[in-house]
């Protein structure tokens, strides 16, 4: 498994100071955060979260594309040897099986599953860039930015129903609200 700094390392070696970088480094800080906040149910390993996060766009390294980006960074990821964290990349993306196969990935389903699979999609999409959003907000920015993607824009519902009900699943079990948390700890700045 990858160290923070190893991962941190392959980052700033493939974004070489693009703008993506500062989100990742974003949900990476928020993740770890909430993974701590999520042990004392669950058994996480936030040191993989935190990595996981830090690279789950690597992919953006050549191509901004909204399902490609993760295809790429699983492609990189695999080929470095991190076959755990390049799981994120494409699971991330939400890819079944069939569309695995047809993005040159082995045919099997690349959705999350895990607590730790499902909850960096959940940071990444409570952060719009470096700064913390909604739900709400951000789908309706990835369905303004993507307008002319149809394909993408079928594919953003179910993504967005998932995500709300795992939101809304920790909500209720830990009585709290996830991204008035996100918003509250993200009033410092995420990437510092």
């Amino acid at each position: 498994m990858l160290s923070y700094n190893e991962a941190l390392d392959l980052l700033n070696r493939y974004g070489k100071n693009a703008s993506w970088v500062q989100h990742c480094l974003a949900v990476s800080r928020l993740a770890a955060y909430f993974s701590e906040t999520f042990a004392v149910k669950y058994a996480l390993d936030p040191d993989f979260i935190r990595c996981a996060a830090l690279l789950h766009d690597i992919g953006r390294y050549k191509t901004h594309h909204p399902v490609l980006h993760g295809v790429e960074g699983y492609k990189l990821l695999v080929d470095l040897g991190y076959p755990k964290e390049a799981f994120i990349c494409a699971s991330h993306v939400f890819l079944n099986s069939e569309e695995a196969l047809s993005y040159g990935l082995p045919k099997r389903d690349f959705l999350p599953f895990s607590f730790e699979e499902k909850l960096i999609p959940l940071v990444d999409f409570l952060v719009e860039h470096d700064r913390p959003t909604s739900l709400e907000e951000r789908f309706k920015s990835l369905r303004e930015r993507h307008n002319g993607n149809k394909d993408f824009l079928t594919r953003i519902e179910p993504i967005e129903f998932k995500t709300r009900a795992f939101m809304h699943q920790l909500n209720r079990e830990f009585n709290l609200s996830v991204e008035e948390i996100a918003r509250k700890f993200c009033s410092s700045g995420l990437t510092k």
